[in-house]
């Protein structure tokens, strides 16, 4: 009875372990807009029932930041639908499982492990964790979304440029008597008062710069994504200056924890990420707003710059 007892018991736990669930994705670091593959691997016994439970649509996700996890509606769109299939092995079979996603939110992101069933035991996956960003950083280079470096090829001296090389002391004289000409014009004109011109506030520049860039109305002209790239770095280099906190090179969702450290209020941060996830939506052609959308946005953002900025007195001694 004792041996039927311990054959038993390890009947049960060799049936409770047998099976080997992996899970595993493509890059665990990626670009925004960038597809991505969910591998899930079982290993089981050859007459083991497996039941898998997809998804469809989009994967919810959780954010993580600060040190902690948080349900913010994320999600990692479906591109294809969940395939699997199953394989003989040694002892065994081998079942493969697989999505194709894509992620358009800039952070960390936990990707929970799915439920499967085998033989009437509800088993789960492991979670999946994943950091998504604009580009991948490279060493030495100070880099942010919007801005890009250029090389610059030498340019062919021209033949004016020669002649001045070799007759240099020609255009010493020449210039020598215009500076005596000018000082001699200038000291016969009257002098005018010295004007003190107040300089502009962080506040007045924002918003001086809001008003050119749309102006330049550069959907007309087909470039839609530029008008967003700029509006997205106007913002991030107004906050950065104002609340003394780098964001040229931190993600939408870092924005927003920093933002909140730093005791702005939920609804002002919310506008503050829903400026700079609209923007990001329309860098990765993901939307096509009409011009009302965009002058809102613009409206949005003086909004912003509006409520942040300290209060201003035109008459001070």
């Amino acid at each position: 009875m004792q041996w039927l007892l311990i054959i038993s018991t390890f009947f049960v736990f060799g049936s409770t372990f047998g099976q080997q669930l992996d899970a595993k994705i493509s890059k665990t670091s990626a670009k925004i807009g960038e597809p991505l593959t969910l591998r899930y691997t079982l290993k089981t016994g050859s007459k083991d029932t497996i039941v898998f439970y997809e998804k469809y649509g989009e994967i919810p996700m959780r954010a993580y930041g600060g040190g902690q996890l948080s349900n913010n509606g994320f999600a990692a769109e479906i591109l294809t639908n969940f395939s699997d299939s199953s394989y003989k092995i040694r002892g065994g079979k081998e079942w493969l499982g697989e999505y194709e996603v894509m992620i358009w939110d800039s952070g960390t992101f936990i990707i929970p492990g799915p439920k499967i069933v085998i033989n009437d035991s509800t088993f789960f996956f492991d979670d999946i964790r994943v950091y998504v960003d604009f580009s991948a950083k490279k060493s030495g280079v100070d880099l942010y979304d919007i801005r890009e470096n250029y090389a610059k090829l030498p340019e062919e001296e021209s033949a004016f440029i020669g002649w001045v090389k070799r007759n240099w002391w020609i255009v010493a004289i020449v210039i020598a008597a215009a500076i005596g000409l000018l000082w001699f014009i200038n000291k016969r004109k009257p002098k005018e008062p010295i004007r003190i011109t107040k300089a502009m506030s962080l506040k007045e520049r924002t918003l001086a710069a809001i008003d050119a860039l749309e102006n330049e109305r550069l959907w007309e002209q087909d470039k839609l994504k530029e008008h967003f790239i700029e509006l997205s770095y106007i913002m991030r280099s107004y906050l950065t200056a104002r609340y003394d906190i780098a964001l040229l090179e931190k993600t939408t969702f870092q924005t927003k924890q920093l933002l909140l450290q730093k005791g702005l209020n939920d609804d002002t941060v919310d506008t503050i990420v829903r400026i700079l996830s609209h923007s990001d939506m329309v860098k990765f052609a993901r939307s096509m707003p009409d011009e009302i959308a965009i002058l809102k946005i613009s409206t949005l953002a003086r909004q912003i710059v509006a409520e942040t900025s300290p209060l201003e007195f035109d008459n001070y001694e």
